[in-house]
């Protein structure tokens, strides 16, 4: 369709292209992919460690997922949210028998942010008294309104919205490398979550939840210690706090498990997902406890949320992940990267930290191990140079945490290219040094 475009219609149209788009300027136009490859419109091929925005689990281009969204698409594509179709019941059926805990009641729509909104407020028709939620430092739980108030709390975006940012309040993250109380684990007696505990105690305004990903992802790939979870389910069960966990990155094989709750063994109130569940088509929602009162009537119904594509087309992701052992895969892989990066840093001084589990890898540069000054510029540089070896490997990039490199590739991905990835990043590594 596309093989004989005039490269002038192309330059007219990036004139239109509205700024503040993340990523905007990356030397690279896709044309396709597959597996854990993506390739230009040149043809060059490149291993994304990125799975465009972590959403391709099983790989681009899986014949399974486009098989099934052609068929339905030559059925119908839209139908409102009022109505039933095949595809949305098998879906539920689906994510039913695969929630985790008692999150039996599940919900859609087409985006992460949406569905944390939805989150939201679904939380608030459970606890009506609830002013406040809770968010660690560095959280990101999307770009509305709302949750952008809920994310990276930095310049000048505070200050552009901060009328809008009232109702969340930063608690502190467990992030133990970079503790932001200035502890150690385990003689601090995970002091993060028992500052959760002061803040329900003496805090002015009632809570509606505590919302956290069991995982912090962009902000800083930082997974909990072990018995900070646990600690925060107890104290929101104290105080009759509901407990909301972002998923929209952790879910369906990243960490070596279909979900972070099943890994860490401790579950939420509310759950959401997206990101991955639909191998490439948009598709997100929330999974909430069976026993918690569903949305008001019109309150969290929107016009694209019964999309049958993307119901079709997640269907057959979720059986490719079963079927193909993936979970497993992002396991074994997982440490086979993690302990390569390990060899790594008794030989580079600037590997920091390296982090997982499963494929969710984040690398924290450092200038100096002992002061912990943070290598932004290096990161940017290995990052940005990658590309021309044909990797493409994710940063986070924002206020505080734009040292840390991310590993996220399909779970499909094979050793001999991860042997590629960790090649080029030791290469880089030797130069940025």
């Amino acid at each position: 369709m596309f093989e004989h475009v005039n490269p002038k219609d192309l330059e007219e149209g990036r004139k239109y292209l509205m700024s503040g788009s993340v990523g905007c300027g990356l030397p690279i136009m896709i044309d396709s992919g597959s597996g854990a490859v993506i390739r230009d419109v040149k043809g060059k091929e490149y291993i994304d460690c990125t799975s465009q925005a972590w959403t391709f689990n099983i790989g681009f281009g899986h014949p399974r997922v486009i098989d099934a969204a052609i068929e339905q698409i030559r059925k119908i594509t839209h139908v409102r949210t009022s109505f039933e179709t095949v595809p949305k019941l098998l879906l539920l059926k689906k994510l039913g028998e695969l929630a985790p805990g008692n999150l039996k009641k599940i919900s859609f729509c087409l985006h992460g942010s949406v569905a944390n909104e939805s989150a939201m407020k679904l939380a608030i028709t459970n606890n009506p008294e609830g002013m406040l939620f809770l968010t660690p430092f560095e959280n990101y739980s999307g770009r509305t309104l709302a949750t952008i108030a809920a994310s990276w709390s930095y310049h000048p975006l505070s200050k552009l919205f901060s009328r809008y940012m009232h109702n969340t309040v930063r608690i502190p993250n467990a992030y133990c490398y970079r503790c932001p109380m200035g502890m150690e684990y385990p003689s601090c007696g995970i002091a993060c979550a028992e500052y959760v505990k002061t803040m329900l105690e003496r805090g002015t305004e009632p809570v509606t939840a505590v919302m956290l990903e069991p995982m912090q992802a962009s902000g800083g790939m930082i997974p909990p210690p072990a018995g900070y979870l646990e600690r925060i389910r107890e104290i929101c069960d104290e105080f009759g706090v509901l407990l909301i966990y972002d998923e929209i990155q952790t879910g369906f094989g990243r960490l070596g498990a279909m979900f972070a709750s099943e890994l860490y063994g401790v579950y939420p109130d509310i759950l959401t997902f997206g990101k991955a569940v639909a191998g490439g088509f948009p598709l997100a929602g929330v999974m909430q406890r069976a026993d918690l009162k569903p949305p008001e009537p019109a309150s969290d119904s929107f016009t694209f949320a019964h999309f049958p594509v993307s119901f079709a087309a997640a269907i057959a992701t979720l059986e490719v992940i079963q079927q193909e052992n993936l979970i497993e895969k992002s396991r074994k892989m997982g440490e086979y990267f993690t302990s390569r990066l390990k060899e790594l840093q008794n030989t580079y001084e600037m590997i920091g930290d390296v982090r997982g589990p499963g494929l969710m890898i984040g690398i924290e540069l450092v200038k100096d191990r002992k002061t912990k000054e943070m290598a932004n510029d290096a990161c940017h540089a290995i990052v940005k140079e990658a590309i021309g070896h044909g990797v493409i490997f994710g940063e986070s990039k924002f206020k505080g945490i734009g040292n840390v490199l991310k590993i996220k590739p399909p779970l499909v991905i094979s050793e001999s290219q991860a042997d590629r990835v960790l090649e080029v990043f030791e290469t880089l590594l030797k130069k940025h040094r």
